[in-house]
């Protein structure tokens, strides 16, 4: 059995033995039901003639997307393990089954063109050991293609992915699409593939100046070396449809397929797992703490009990108070983090425009004056967009670490004040109650890697009138200043843009946190005065009440007690 399957039935006998309480088996439900359903998402991206439906029938092991050489898919395909089948269901909420020879009538171009079937998901099945563990190979509408929504469709399935396999072809550069392509996967923290398709169509050699290109490239974009696997889904795909083994004929496949595999079974299975065992332990004690009150409160007599009682209603309005007082001042901690980087952003959207005076006057110099304002309008793009990318990643890497130093000051804040009421319990019911951990919140959706935003062309037009009946040396001289002038606006252009992008991501990612803050602190009261009231209850029962109550105590103990002795992945 493995580790997901053993941690599944362990959260459903922990769920069975919450039944009684409610917010605890909702949490148990939650965890069996993540692990049961759980599927790893590894959308396969990149514009279209790129070989993306090829490469995943190459991984598959058999001819199972419809392929083609125009823009094919229409919308987006899920593959999951299972029977050979597929499934159709569209934006009416109706699912079907549909044979898997008509795919191409429901999930390609050709057949549901600008998909007027309304098709919102096809989900095909196949029996590859690969797909075994719950991997999901998400099969996307080429980006870039003449369909608008083809580009739309691919982004849009991105946004819930564990991986990415970004496709590129060994015999065209990398465009401006696939760069954009890659800038967002960088900032979602996605693990990235960057497959580079048809290298049969290259020799040895030009193989190597590719990849050390593409390399370079997505260097300049991911700001650290990518994973990059030069291979020929074709002739792999004929291999192994074949039942042969795959050839030298289809380069680094073999690597490729291996490095995938590894990273869905050791990786994506081993940090859900984790992430089930973590939150098990925690459902564990809790439980070891409720059961501990509801016993111990359930002996006192009654004035005591009420005397109890009122102190942890007091103790928990104590720490309630005081996480209304850390949250005053984490907001005003963030103005101050954002006055920072926007004061960085003035200084540097005045600076720049300085330095790069030079590349402007020696273009301005150099180019004849039928091209002078083609030519300016490329260095203005190109500055600005080149300097505010290196700005942003140092400044977003920096801004990032002030803000992870403000959350982690606040959750030990805010755990210290859990803890406080859990020490007033315990000293109010003379019991043992271990201080419990509130972990980080997860953020990947609210990166700050991309709050900055990417720099486009500026699109305007400088001053004509420069050019009218003027001698050439007038011209380039007044192009030259229209040029400066126009470099200076966009620089503040986009900084105030930055500068708001940053105030708005941040208030909504603060407000996120604190949320998941005050509901770890609004769960730990709620679970101490609910022990509390379940122990009056238990104070009425007959003595076979209280046999059952105390054989289910017992049952409820030993259980936790082995979840919490449940060994870690890394032990």
């Amino acid at each position: 059995m493995g580790q997901l399957e053993a941690l599944r039935d362990l959260a459903a006998e922990v769920a069975s033995v919450v039944a009684g309480r409610p917010e605890l088996a909702a949490r148990s439900a939650r965890v069996a039901e993540r692990i049961a359903h759980g599927r790893f998402h590894v959308v396969v991206l990149g514009e279209f003639n790129r070989g993306k439906s090829t490469l995943i029938n190459a991984l598959l092991g058999a001819q199972v997307l419809p392929t083609g050489v125009v823009p094919l898919t229409a919308v987006t395909t899920e593959v999951v393990h299972g029977e050979p089948g597929a499934s159709v269901t569209t934006t009416d909420g109706q699912c079907r089954g549909v044979a898997l020879r008509d795919l191409a009538a429901h999930a390609t171009e050709a057949g549901n063109p600008a998909n007027r079937r309304g098709v919102e998901r096809v989900e095909v099945r196949w029996p590859a050991p690969l797909l075994c563990t719950g991997l999901v190979l998400v099969d996307t509408p080429g980006l870039g293609s003449v369909h608008s929504h083809n580009t739309e469709a691919a982004r849009v399935a991105l946004l819930e992915a564990d991986g990415a396999v970004l496709v590129l072809s060994a015999d065209e550069p990398l465009s401006d699409q696939e760069r954009d392509l890659l800038a967002l996967l960088a900032e979602r923290r996605t693990r990235t593939f960057i497959v580079v398709n048809k290298a049969d169509h290259l020799d040895p050699g030009e193989r190597d100046e590719v990849t050390a290109f593409l390399g370079a490239q997505a260097r300049e974009v991911l700001s650290s070396q990518p994973e990059i696997y030069v291979v020929a889904a074709r002739p792999a795909l004929a291999a192994l449809t074949r039942g042969d083994a795959v050839g030298d004929d289809a380069v680094g496949w073999a690597e490729f397929a291996g490095a995938l595999e590894h990273f869905v079974h050791t990786e994506l299975s081993s940090a859900r797992a984790e992430a089930a065992r973590s939150e098990l332990r925690r459902i564990a004690q809790d439980l070891r703490a409720v059961v501990l009150i509801e016993a111990a409160a359930a002996d006192l007599d009654m004035a005591s009990y009420a005397d109890r009682v009122e102190q942890l209603r007091a103790a928990a309005a104590a720490a309630e108070r005081s996480f209304d007082d850390d949250r005053v001042l984490l907001a005003h901690e963030v103005d101050v983090l954002v006055r920072t980087v926007g004061e960085s952003l003035d200084a540097f959207a005045a600076a720049e425009p300085r330095r790069a005076r030079e590349d402007l006057a020696r273009a301005a110099a150099d180019l004849p004056v039928g091209q002078l304002e083609a030519g300016l309008r490329g260095v203005v793009d190109r500055v600005v967009r080149e300097r505010f990318e290196a700005f942003r990643l140092a400044e977003a890497a920096r801004f990032e670490a002030a803000w992870q130093d403000l959350a982690e000051r606040f959750r030990a804040r805010t755990e210290d004040r859990v803890n406080a009421v859990r020490d007033s319990v315990a000293d109010l019911l003379a019991i043992d109650l271990p201080a419990v951990t509130i972990p980080a919140v997860a953020e990947e959706r609210e990166r700050f890697f991309y709050l900055f935003v990417h720099v486009g062309s500026t699109g305007e037009s400088f001053d004509r009138a420069a050019r009218r009946l003027l001698p050439a040396s007038v011209v380039r001289r007044r192009m030259l200043a229209s040029a400066e002038r126009e470099l200076a606006t966009e620089f503040d252009k986009h900084a105030g843009r930055a500068r708001w992008d940053l105030a708005q991501r941040l208030d909504a990612v603060r407000r996120h946190f604190e949320s998941a803050m005050q509901a770890e602190l609004g769960r730990e009261v709620a679970a101490m005065l609910e022990a509390a009231a379940r122990a009056d209850e238990r104070r009425s029962a007959t003595e076979e009440e209280r046999a059952r109550h105390a054989t289910a105590d017992a049952r409820a103990l030993e259980l936790a007690e082995r979840v919490l002795a449940e060994p870690a992945a890394s032990e």
